[in-house]
């Protein structure tokens, strides 16, 4: 599948069966088995009689990807600064399968706030407020099928979207006490969570404020626009 999927991308246009047969040393009944498995999933797309190139569902897998490694480096100076103004950590969470997944966290050092690159935090989406700010995008059977053990589900999110904020209540574990704000892509879809880690009752009106901001102004530099 790999060879068969290099092959089309080396070449950039369609790709004859024969042709990507000869390329990759496979059979061309067992290439266009293979190829026409790709089609259905939109990794490759036929074009005219015994040809194939390659599928949007690519295009679509790479800026998700790229939206990933934009958000690290476009959320750095904007976290250091929200950590200066509050006092507390910020997060940089981003979706993976059903979790949501820290890749970064700001700490206070001597020369100053850092930002950290983490990997391994993980919480569940629908138990944190950074996870459900990432369901945002969620909706029909999908989002049915995690609101199963969760009923109110739906209700949260819609007002996560009205309020631009999701917020955890004070009974909740002391690491998921935290505010959340989406960072939205160029197509406005959500790219990542900003948290900032810090007990509700401590999250004042004009901090909330302070996060969607920041959350904001990386979703600018991402490419989304409210016009």
């Amino acid at each position: 599948m790999f060879s068969l999927l290099d092959t089309l991308a080396r070449d950039g246009g369609a790709v004859s069966l024969k042709l990507i047969s000869e390329q990759t040393g496979l059979h061309p009944s067992t290439a266009h088995r293979i190829l026409n498995d790709l089609a259905v999933g939109g990794m490759v797309e036929r074009s005219g009689p015994g040809a194939y190139r390659l599928g949007l569902r690519l295009l679509e897998l790479g800026n998700l990807v790229r939206a990933r490694l934009d958000v690290r480096d476009l959320a750095v100076r904007p976290m250091q600064e929200l950590h200066r103004l509050t006092g507390f950590p910020v997060s940089l969470f981003v979706r993976q399968d059903d979790d949501a997944l820290c890749i970064e966290r700001t700490v206070s050092e001597r020369n100053g706030v850092q930002v950290t690159r983490v990997m391994g935090l993980r919480v569940p989406l629908t138990s944190s407020a950074a996870g459900k700010v990432l369901l945002l995008n969620e909706t029909g059977s999908a989002l049915q099928a995690l609101s199963a053990n969760q009923p109110g589900l739906p209700a949260e999110l819609s007002l996560i979207r009205q309020t631009g904020l999701a917020q955890e209540g004070e009974g909740q574990d002391p690491s998921l006490q935290l505010a959340a704000a989406p960072i939205l892509d160029d197509q406005g879809r959500v790219a990542a969570s900003l948290a900032l880690n810090a007990p509700a009752s401590r999250i004042s009106p004009e901090w909330g404020e302070a996060l969607k901001n920041t959350a904001q102004r990386v979703s600018g530099s991402l490419g989304w626009s409210h016009a």
